[in-house]
């Protein structure tokens, strides 16, 4: 079982080096960039999960240790789809890094935690995302956009279907 293990765990990316900073196993960093796994079922809405520095580590093998409340819906999720994706965020932007369950355990502590071994199989760069030359002029044009197109009164279920193009 455990040679089966390593050669599963193998690193399949590399990750960049603000990630590495970021999920270095730190339980003293400051709390200023924000992490959180999204889980979904083919059957429920996704499920987001913050995590704290205690939570979630990086190994130098390019996998991800990560701890669960064992009775929360998202270890559930886990442990029956085996699949998550990461949300790394910091500053501007951030990553995105969808992940396979490749092993998961009871841990051995005082609360009751599961833990689960992530093996990185997709990353998206946030951060390189192009930002608009004037923030306040794209958010007007896309709120203008929204409310011409669901006008207010438009209960999603009542109204009528709307095809094609946009008019202008």
């Amino acid at each position: 079982m455990e040679n089966n293990l390593l050669k599963q765990s193998q690193r399949s990316m590399t990750l960049p080096k603000g990630i590495w900073h970021l999920l270095a196993g730190d339980a003293q960093r400051d709390g200023s960039d924000a992490i959180q796994i999204a889980a979904a079922s083919a059957l429920n809405w996704p499920e987001f999960t913050s995590l704290s520095g205690d939570e979630i580590m990086l190994g130098e093998d390019g996998m991800f240790r990560l701890a669960l409340w064992s009775a929360s819906t998202c270890c559930a999720t886990l442990l029956a789809t085996r699949r998550a994706t990461l949300i790394l965020s910091e500053g501007d932007g951030g990553w995105e890094i969808q992940c396979r369950v490749v092993a998961n355990a009871s841990l051995l502590t005082h609360q009751p935690l599961s833990g689960f071994l992530l093996k990185p199989v997709e990353l998206f760069d946030r951060r390189t995302a192009r930002r608009p030359q004037d923030p306040g002029r794209q958010a007007d044009e896309i709120r203008r956009a929204l409310f011409e197109a669901f006008p207010v009164g438009d209960d999603g279920e009542n109204a009528p279907l709307r095809g094609g193009a946009p008019t202008r």
